[in-house]
């Protein structure tokens, strides 16, 4: 079966077997246990870098005197790791229960102590390169590299690009420029043709003629009708203001005449 620490198989047989077998109770979802085996697995590697560790030492002094020493970046991520593998490990060993999540973390760091570990042995620029695979510590297959989606993705975009590829060429074809650039004319009085038999009008049958002059008709009699209101109103407007003028008139005659017939009376009898 294909392991994530597959490379670490021809750099140190005894820290691949730990390693493996801590992958074998994940799959199993023993994962305290796996916790534990993992932190015996990361004391193991610190011991084997440190060098001349004495029996006394524990883990703690083990990482304390790696810490002395980081010089680099790398050195001092080594150390961290080891710590949080260190600290799962003792919780799982008290009883406590480890989440999944957690669990998962505390392989992929084991991951990383062991690509330090090999470079640190080999010092082969290839071991610094290699990705954890999840699909790998699962299902013990590596992942290909194109995934299922990714080929799917791929598949419709290059179909999309040959349609376009395809409407282009068909469009090319049926354009025809002239050494300007511009478009050929023939073309041009082609799509104007087309698009006057798209705009032409149907022919109407005999029963949508009837009906259309219908409605012709009675929109000219309701015309005629509305035009002769407004002149039957207009007329009836006109007689009224006759009417009230000669009552103007008559009323002024009366007032003049009785004003005139007051007027003489006085003056003779007074």
């Amino acid at each position: 079966m294909a392991s994530n620490f597959d490379f670490l198989k021809n750099v140190d047989k005894e820290l691949f077997s730990l390693i493996v077998d801590g992958e074998k109770l994940f799959r199993d979802e023993y994962f305290n246990q796996c916790a534990v085996q993992l932190r015996i697995f990361a004391e193991k590697t610190a011991k084997k870098v440190l060098g001349n560790v004495q029996k006394e030492m524990t883990f703690d002094d083990i990482i304390n005197c790696l810490k002395d020493r980081i010089e680099t970046q790398e050195q001092k991520e080594f150390v961290e790791d080891l710590f949080f593998i260190k600290r799962a490990g003792n919780k799982c060993a008290h009883g406590e229960d480890i989440s999944s999540s957690e669990i998962l973390e505390a392989i992929k760091r084991a991951f990383e102590i062991a690509i330090n570990f090999s470079y640190f042995k080999k010092k082969d620029e290839k071991i610094r390169k290699l990705q954890f695979d999840e699909t790998l510590l699962v299902t013990c297959k590596p992942l290909k590299e194109n995934k299922l989606i990714d080929e799917y993705v791929r598949l419709a975009t290059e179909e999309k690009a040959e349609l376009l590829n395809l409407k282009q060429g068909e469009f090319n074809s049926n354009v025809i420029k002239t050494v300007d650039g511009k478009k050929d004319e023939s073309y041009i009085n082609k799509v104007n043709q087309y698009k006057k038999t798209r705009i032409k009008k149907k022919e109407l049958t005999p029963s949508q003629k009837r009906v259309k002059e219908k409605i012709k008709e009675a929109r000219i009699t309701v015309k005629e009708k509305i035009e002769g209101n407004l002149k039957t109103k207009k007329k009836s407007k006109k007689s009224k203001n006759k009417k009230n003028r000669l009552y103007k008139h008559l009323i002024f005659i009366i007032f003049i005449t009785i004003s005139l017939f007051l007027l003489t009376k006085i003056m003779f009898f007074y």
